[in-house]
């Protein structure tokens, strides 16, 4: 339970407890801040209480996960229609390795011999009660009736998740067949609440082998060392006839209903080598993709995919100026939008050109991805930054909500008046989302040869000046050059209250 407090905060796994059918969950209360001397003793209390309970309850037989000789599981404390604490065990059938996080009003948090402490020592349940523990018959049964895993292959495409189904988890019980699966992704991906990269999905089921049934009972995601990220126990579970069933599920349950000597033709599962964590870009709203594709614009000729700009800040002495006068503290709310003006410059890959996507930007490095989608590089529609350093994984995700378009767009007549409405959702605080629209209007200029730009360039570049409200820079005036032969937006200058400067392109490719 590396790193527990930070990966179970708001773990996946709570929906065990708070989707309880008809169950009022009461997560233990956290002891209010102490003296010095009474924070500890008073802090294991509540721990205390519920490890001396989870103890006495069954574990939840649709949560036990094992990997050779290490197991996970959760025990609910339950008293009629109310659930009084949450646990989760950790656990290793042969080693004295014993760990333990209970569900408090802050989330899950470790009940250890040093709650703050960082090293495996640390983490483990206090000597007494890890002593108990591992002399216990709850652990001596999990362990006893939990197999170690026997994975088979049994569907394997390049760059697409392998299907497992662990042979050795086949259990028939009261006319159901109980068994485990996995889906092994071809990369490391991102959990549905974004809190961690995990590395391989498994799900419980059971199959009515008469009826043709499969019903999904439990799902988990584990990291590359197979230890449980979090996941979800269903409380309310629907049997699926095998019509209904798609190709992978309707497989799983003809083998697992098939001869066991069917699954020995299968491969087993030794480990796959998995590339690395790539961010997926944003989805972005029915609606924006409609408004762009009734604007009918040609598709691209060519694909840019590298471009480098300069920027001229025209007013950035003056600015430097006032920063170090003894009035600098009254426009330090502006030094943000200043300083965007001054840091235009930019260094950007594209990735090339598909039917049926927008222009998309991508960035990466050892702790940060971030991809963006714009309109053809003249407005953002979606954007999101992805940071996984010590402090865990933040992500961070703003797309627009709609998008419309005025004008003839598609041909861009030398006069014309273009204009385009993009809208965006703002919280304010303890009040519903509003949503804002900023409009743009335009007016194209003049016609000119690309190469006038950069000498590389190919075709012809439509000249419009826009004026509107931007997201990121407020009140701007723009002059943008339309590459028509590879359908892109490039500014050549920016203007605002707070400064003036131009753009120069030093690379394309």
């Amino acid at each position: 339970m590396d790193a527990l407090i930070r990966r179970f905060s708001c773990l996946p796994l709570l929906g065990l407890a708070l989707g309880l059918s008809g169950c009022q969950s009461s997560p233990v209360k956290q002891p209010q801040a102490q003296p010095a001397k009474q924070t500890e003793a008073k802090a294991e209390l509540p721990g205390l209480s519920v490890f001396n309970n989870a103890l006495l309850a069954p574990p939840q037989v649709n949560s036990i996960v094992r990997e050779g000789n290490h197991v996970t599981y959760i025990v609910l404390s339950v008293e009629g229609e109310k659930m009084h604490s949450m646990a989760r065990f950790d656990a290793d059938c042969q080693l004295p390795d014993a760990q333990m996080a209970y569900l408090s009003t802050v989330g899950m948090v470790p009940y250890a011999a040093d709650p703050r402490g960082k090293t495996p020592e640390a983490r483990q349940l206090p000597p007494e009660e890890k002593e108990r523990y591992l002399k216990s018959a709850q652990l001596k049964q999990v362990c006893a009736q939990t197999p170690i895993p026997q994975w088979r292959i049994i569907a394997a495409p390049d760059h697409q998740d392998w299907q497992l189904i662990d042979r050795a988890s086949l259990n028939r019980r009261e006319g159901q067949l109980f068994f485990w699966s996995a889906r092994v992704p071809a990369a490391e991906a991102l959990m549905p609440r974004a809190k961690n990269l995990y590395s391989h999905t498994r799900q419980r089921w059971s199959a009515d082998c008469t009826q043709q049934q499969l019903t999904s009972l439990s799902t988990f995601y584990l990291d590359q060392q197979s230890r449980v990220m979090g996941g979800q126990v269903l409380t309310t579970q629907q049997p699926v006839a095998s019509p209904a069933l798609g190709t992978e599920e309707r497989q799983l349950l003809k083998l697992a209903c098939g001869s066991p000597q069917t699954l020995e033709q299968y491969p087993p599962y030794l480990g796959r080598e998995q590339t690395p964590f790539v961010l997926p870009a944003p989805a972005l709203p029915a609606s924006v993709l409609k408004s762009i594709e009734a604007l009918k614009l040609p598709a691209p000729q060519l694909s840019l995919q590298h471009l480098r700009l300069s920027f001229k800040d025209f007013n950035e002495a003056n600015k430097q100026k006032i920063l170090l006068t003894p009035y600098a503290s009254y426009i330090d709310e502006n030094q943000a939008r200043w300083r965007a003006v001054g840091r235009q410059s930019r260094d950007t890959t594209y990735l090339p050109y598909e039917p049926g996507t927008q222009l998309t930007e991508r960035y990466s490095d050892a702790k940060r991805q971030s991809v963006r989608l714009s309109f053809r590089g003249l407005t953002e529609l979606a954007k999101v930054d992805y940071v996984n350093d010590r402090d865990g994984i933040q992500l961070k995700t703003d797309t627009i909500t709609d998008l419309r378009f005025e004008g003839d767009w598609a041909n861009m007549p030398v006069g014309a008046h273009l204009s385009f409405t993009t809208q965006r959702e703002s919280a304010r605080y303890q009040q519903s989302p509003k949503r804002f629209d900023r409009r743009f209007d335009c007016q194209v200029e003049s016609e000119q040869t690309a190469s006038e730009l950069f000498a590389s360039l190919k075709g012809m570049a439509k000249v419009l000046n826009c004026t509107g409200d931007d997201y990121h820079l407020g009140k701007i005036t723009a002059l943008y050059a339309y590459l028509q032969t590879y359908g892109m937006f490039i500014p050549v200058d920016l203007g605002q209250v707070d400064g003036y400067g131009q753009f120069k392109i030093e690379q394309a490719e």
